[in-house]
């Protein structure tokens, strides 16, 4: 399957930068981008290369999204206390 839909280049610069791999994951806010040490991948899930990192995306919620951007790190950052950036 080809995403449908593309990653803002601040949540990709994000990623690399931080040298970690992660998940788009579900909240009760909408969709959240997790380091996998909060959210492990699912056998089903899409890889995209972003740098040497991997973002693993639920094939089901790859289908409802346009775009992963800022907003998804930002619900991350802000109930886990880190800085936003």
């Amino acid at each position: 399957m080809i995403p449908m839909f593309s990653i803002d280049e601040k949540v990709r610069a994000y990623i690399r930068k931080s040298g970690q791999d992660f998940r788009l994951s579900t909240s009760p806010d909408g969709p959240v981008l997790l380091p996998l040490e909060e959210s492990s991948p699912k056998p089903s899930d899409m890889k995209i290369l972003v740098g040497s990192n991997i973002l693993y995306v639920s094939k089901l919620q790859a289908k409802y999204i346009k775009k992963i951007d800022w907003t998804m790190v930002e619900r991350y950052l802000s109930s886990s206390g880190e800085p936003k950036t």
